[in-house]
C-alpha cells in the first residue's frame, strides 16, 4: 500500500464526508476464498445440528456434518497434502487425521466441528490482518487533501499530488502540516506526538524542521517542502510498519513440534500392525486410538480459557499465538508519552518569588492564558480551576505565538511566557532565579515565568506526570519473571532521565525516532531476547508490529497502534500488564501438562490396541475420554489468578 494511494480516498472522504461501509472498507477479507468457506462450513454444521436435534432425521444430519466436514476441511487437507509433500508434519496434519478418524468411526458432527474451529481462527487472523491494512490508510490520510501554496505573492489551493520539493505551502492555526520541510517565515506551536511522541506542542520558527502529519495548534508557518508522500517521515511509518509485518514470524505451536514425531509413528505402527496381523479392523484401530483429538485440543482450549481470563481484565489479546507468545517475554520496552505518563502536561510546581503566594502566582497566570489555546496554557488554566481558585477577567489579552501571553487584570499587566518573552519586556532572571528553573528543567519540567508589572512574581512548573500505577507495574512485571524493562521515547534526556528515575527502569533511550525505536527493538531480539513492546501512538507503530509481541494502551492509544499491536490495554492503565504475563506463561505449563497427559493415554491405548486387547468401539470411548482431563485443565484457566493480582491487591498504587 503506498501512501500516495490512500490520498485519493482520503480525499474524498474530505470533500463528501462519506464514510465507508463496514463491507467497503473490508470487502478484499468478506470475498476471500477462506471467509466463503468457513461461512460455508458454519451453515452446513448448523443445519445439521439442527436436523438432528430439532427434526430428528439422522441420516440428513450426517450428511450434513460429512458436506461441512469436507467443505470447511478442504482448505486443512491441502496444506496437510502440501506439508506432507515437502515433508514438514504440522498439526495441519494432525486434524487431518483426526477429522479422517471421526469420519471413520462414525463421529461425523466431531469432524464438522474440528474443521470449523481451524477454519475460525483462521478467519479471524485474516480480520485482524484487514483491520491492520484499514489502519494503514486511516494514517496516510492525515495527509491533507488540498494545501495552500505561495506562488508570486499569491495563494492557491491545489491538491497533494501536484506539491513539488521547493514549493513554499502555507499552513494555518490548526492545519496539519502536508509535508516534511523547513520554516521560512512564521511562528507557531506544532504539535508533534504523531511523529516523536513528545505531548507538549513544541515552537517552530524560521529553520526549524516539521514533519508531515503534525498539527499547527497555534499561529501561522510558511513551510518549504522538502520531502513529499511515502518520503515523508509518516511515509517510513507506514512503510516500517508494512515492512514489519511481512517479516514476522508466527509463534511455533507445541503441537506442530511435537506432531513432527507422532503422526509418523502412528502411521508406520499401524502398518506394522497390519503386515504382522492382517487384521485391519486392528491397524484402524491403532489409528483411532492415536487419533491425535486430545493433543491438538491442548493448545486451543487452553488459550482460548487464557483469552477469556484476559478479557474480564480488559486486556484484548487477539490470537492464541499472542497469549503462547506472551509466556517467553524476557524484556518489555516501553513508550513514554501515554504508557508510562498521562499523556498530557500538568502543573506539578508552582515557586513563588518575592512576597507572592502559590495561589496568587497561578491565578494571575490563569487570567492571562484564559484566552490561550496552548496545552501549557490549558493546563494552568485547570490547575486553577483544580484549586478552586477565582479566575479574573483579563483585558487587553495578547497571545504571542511562540513566546507567551501579556495581559491586564486588576489593573496589573501580567506577563506569562517564555524567557524570550520577559528579554522583550527588559525582565530579567536574577541569578537566583536562574538556578531555580536549571534545577526544574534538568528534572524533566516545562519552567514558564510569570511576571507582573515587570518584577518577576513565581515559576510555573509543568510536567507530563507518571500514572499512578507505573511503578507498581515495573516491581511487578520483575516478581512475575521479566528479566529487564526498558524506555524509549521520543521526547528529550532530562523529561526521560526524570521519569526513569521515578520508575527505577532497568535501561532507557531518548530522543528516538520510530525508526530508531524499531532498530533498537531488533537489536535486542538479534541478543536472543524476547521482546514485547507497549505504545500507544502512531509512532510507536514500526516498534509494535516488529516487537515479539506488541502491546498498545487501548482506552488512549491511535487506532493505527491498536490495529498494529496483537493486544490491547482496554482500560486508561497498566495494571492487569503483569497478571498477562503471568496468565500466558501459566497458560504454557497447562499445554505442557496437557500434552503429557495426552500423549500418555495414546501410548497406553496404542500398546492395549496393537495387542488386540481393545477394539475401535472401545478405542473410541478412550479416546473421547482422554479429552475430558485436557478440558478441565484448560478450564481452570479461565478463573486463574496470578501473583501480580495479589501485589495490585496488597499494594496500592504509587504515584
Amino acid at each position: 500500500m503506498a501512501l500516495e494511494h490512500t490520498q485519493v480516498a482520503a480525499k474524498s472522504c474530505l470533500t463528501d464526508n462519506h464514510q465507508p461501509s463496514f463491507f467497503e472498507r473490508y470487502r478484499g477479507f468478506l470475498l476471500s476464498f477462506n471467509t466463503l468457506v468457513t461461512i460455508a462450513n458454519g451453515i452446513l454444521l448448523v443445519a445439521g445440528a439442527v436436523a438432528s436435534s430439532v427434526l430428528d432425521i439422522g441420516a440428513l444430519a450426517n450428511a450434513l456434518y460429512i458436506a461441512s466436514t469436507l467443505v470447511g476441511g478442504s482448505p486443512i487437507f491441502l496444506l496437510a497434502a502440501r506439508g506432507i509433500m515437502k515433508g514438514d508434519l504440522t498439526a495441519g496434519v494432525m486434524v487431518s487425521v483426526a477429522m479422517i478418524a471421526a469420519l471413520f468411526i462414525g463421529e461425523y458432527s466431531a469432524a464438522a466441528l474440528v474443521a470449523f474451529m481451524m477454519m475460525f481462527g483462521e478467519m479471524l487472523e485474516n480480520f485482524t490482518i484487514a483491520r491492520a491494512d484499514d489502519a494503514l490508510k486511516e494514517l496516510a490520510a492525515l495527509i491533507p487533501a488540498q494545501v495552500t501554496l505561495l506562488r508570486d505573492g499569491q495563494t492557491i489551493v491545489i491538491p497533494i499530488d501536484q506539491v513539488h520539493v521547493g514549493d513554499v505551502l502555507l499552513v494555518r492555526n490548526g492545519e496539519r502540516i502536508p509535508v516534511d520541510g523547513v520554516v521560512t517565515t512564521g511562528q507557531a506551536a506544532v504539535d508533534e506526538a504523531t511523529i516523536t511522541g513528545e505531548s507538549i506542542p513544541v515552537d517552530k520558527k524560521a529553520g526549524d524542521a516539521v514533519f508531515a502529519g503534525t498539527i499547527n495548534t497555534a499561529g501561522t508557518l510558511e513551510v518549504q517542502a522538502q520531502k513529499l508522500g511515502r518520503d515523508t517521515t509518516l511515509g517510513t511509518i507506514v512503510r516500517l510498519v508494512e515492512e514489519a509485518q511481512q517479516t514476522q514470524a508466527p509463534a511455533q505451536r507445541l503441537a506442530n513440534r511435537y506432531a513432527q514425531y507422532l503422526v509418523p509413528v502412528t502411521f508406520a505402527i499401524a502398518i506394522v500392525v497390519f503386515l504382522v496381523t492382517g487384521e485391519l479392523v486392528r491397524s484402524v484401530t491403532v489409528l483411532v486410538v492415536v487419533c491425535p483429538c486430545a493433543l491438538v485440543l491442548a493448545t486451543p482450549t487452553a488459550l482460548v480459557a487464557a483469552i477469556g481470563n484476559a478479557a474480564r481484565s480488559n486486556v484484548i489479546v487477539k490470537t492464541g499465538a499472542h497469549m503462547e507468545a506472551l509466556g517467553k517475554i524476557d524484556v518489555i520496552a516501553f513508550d513514554k508519552t501515554g504508557t508510562l505518563t498521562v499523556g498530557q502536561p500538568q502543573v506539578v510546581h508552582i515557586a513563588a518569588l518575592d512576597e507572592a503566594t502559590p495561589d496568587q502566582v497561578l491565578t494571575h497566570a490563569a487570567s492571562a492564558e484564559m484566552a490561550s489555546e496552548h496545552p501549557l496554557g490549558r493546563a494552568i488554566v485547570e490547575a486553577a480551576a483544580a484549586h478552586d481558585l477565582a479566575i479574573p477577567q483579563a483585558q487587553a489579552t495578547q497571545v504571542l505565538t511562540g513566546f507567551g501571553v501579556l495581559a491586564e487584570s486588576d489593573g496589573k499587566h501580567i506577563a506569562v511566557g517564555n524567557r524570550a518573552l520577559l528579554r522583550s519586556l527588559g525582565i530579567e532572571l536574577s541569578p537566583e532565579h536562574s538556578t531555580l528553573v536549571a534545577d526544574l528543567e534538568a528534572r524533566g519540567h516545562t519552567v514558564i515565568p510569570v511576571a507582573i508589572d515587570q518584577h518577576i512574581v513565581g515559576l510555573i512548573a509543568l510536567a507530563d506526570v507518571v500514572r499512578p500505577e507505573a511503578a507498581a507495574t515495573i516491581r511487578a512485571l520483575k516478581a512475575v519473571g521479566v528479566q529487564k524493562t526498558v524506555m524509549i521515547s521520543g521526547d528529550n534526556s532530562a523529561v526521560v532521565q526524570s521519569v526513569a528515575r521515578q520508575l527505577d527502569v532497568d535501561e532507557f533511550h531518548a530522543e528516538m525516532l520510530p525508526a530508531q525505536k524499531l532498530e533498537m527493538i531488533r537489536n535486542m531480539q538479534s541478543e536472543n531476547l524476547s521482546v514485547a513492546y507497549v505504545g500507544d501512538g502512531v509512532n510507536d507503530a514500526p516498534a509494535l508490529a516488529v516487537a515479539g509481541i506488541g502491546i498498545a494502551m487501548g482506552a488512549t492509544g491511535t487506532d493505527l497502534a491498536l490495529e498494529t499491536a496483537d493486544v490491547a490495554l482496554m482500560r486508561d492503565d497498566m495494571q492487569s500488564l503483569p497478571h498477562l504475563i503471568a496468565l500466558s506463561r501459566e497458560s504454557l505449563r497447562t499445554i505442557r501438562i496437557s500434552v503429557l497427559f495426552s500423549m500418555s493415554m495414546n501410548l497406553l491405548s496404542l500398546g492395549l490396541s496393537t495387542l488386540g486387547i481393545i477394539g475401535p468401539a472401545l478405542g473410541a470411548v478412550m479416546h473421547e475420554l482422554s479429552a475430558l482431563p485436557v478440558l478441565a485443565f484448560s478450564a481452570r484457566l479461565v478463573s486463574y489468578r496470578s501473583r501480580a493480582d495479589e501485589m495490585n491487591q496488597a499494594e496500592p498504587a504509587q504515584a
